[in-house]
């Protein structure tokens, strides 16, 4: 299946800012169930020129400055994506002992990032909380992949995913006392969860395609990014799972990003000198594409 996704990010300011630095973390990334066909993006007032890189876990970034008084920032960012449309069956998987035996003795990028999501990372901290959490879900003698499969069914139906409730500063002890969050809580929790278990467990930014009730059109700006966690399996590598929605992410499931946490992942941020207070807005549009021809230059 062949997606668009539009995702534009504006601030205003109160005062005129004098100049801002930008790092921007939103081009959509080629997998084994995904291939990003082009990107763009588009900012204003237009930068001097846009510096485009990839960060230590392999995601595409872009970095900018304005560096003239401006009183507003608005960056677009632009991608068509060709999802696989069959979801492969869950493999066979292993204990979790011998499934970290297995990992020692690989030195694979995906190893490597596998020993890295095994520790503690700036939003996802060694906590009573996770210790209190795991206790829900003991792993007993289950393998790999099906407690990762089990952890996800478990946040989904224990857990209210409630807009609004938190925002980066939550602490995951406020997310479990409460039972309810957005999806990044679920993805940080389940991932900490895991990693206490002696499972490595990522975070994975990116999007999910929502469709309108039957007879009524979508609307404009009404997606959202979104966020699920993926564990490793030293045998068939990187495997998702989305606890909002207790689901394998499938060809409506677009990645963008992965890391230790969403710190690593943050879909746009920087510094702005002076502007006085700021106003944030977010919309995102995912759209399919067959059934008509477009490309990114089309107007």
């Amino acid at each position: 299946m062949k997606l668009q996704v539009r995702h534009r990010t504006h601030y205003e300011y109160t005062q005129l800012a004098s100049l801002s630095h930008n790092h921007v973390c939103l081009q959509p990334r080629s997998t084994a169930s995904q291939q990003c066909l082009e990107t763009r993006i588009d900012v204003s007032p237009e930068p001097g020129n846009i510096q485009f890189d990839t960060d230590v876990f392999g995601n595409s970034t872009a970095r900018f400055n304005l560096s003239h008084r401006h009183k507003s920032c608005d960056i677009v960012v632009t991608s068509l994506i060709q999802t696989r449309d069959v979801l492969p069956p869950l493999p066979p998987s292993r204990s979790v002992s011998d499934n970290l035996q297995l990992l020692r003795s690989s030195s694979t990028p995906d190893a490597l990032m596998a020993h890295d999501c095994l520790l503690p990372s700036p939003f996802i901290p060694a906590s009573d909380t996770l210790e209190e959490f795991i206790k829900e879900l003991p792993l007993g003698n289950q393998e790999v992949i099906e407690y990762a499969r089990n952890m996800m069914e478990h946040i989904f139906t224990t857990f209210d995913y409630t807009s609004g409730f938190s925002n980066l500063v939550t602490p995951l002890s406020e997310i479990h006392a409460a039972r309810k969050g957005v999806c990044q809580d679920f993805a940080h929790l389940a991932i900490g969860a895991l990693r206490r278990q002696g499972i490595p467990a990522r975070y994975v930014s990116g999007y999910l395609e929502t469709l309108p009730p039957p007879g009524q059109k979508k609307l404009q700006g009404a997606d959202a990014s979104h966020a699920w966690y993926a564990i490793f399996d030293a045998q068939h590598g990187w495997i998702d799972f989305d606890p909002t929605n207790n689901k394998r992410p499938d060809n409506q499931y677009i990645t963008t990003a992965w890391g230790r946490d969403y710190g690593d992942v943050t879909p746009v941020k920087g510094m702005v000198y002076g502007g006085g207070t700021h106003s944030l807005t977010v919309e995102v549009d995912v759209l399919r594409m067959e059934d008509r021809v477009l490309t990114l230059t089309e107007t």
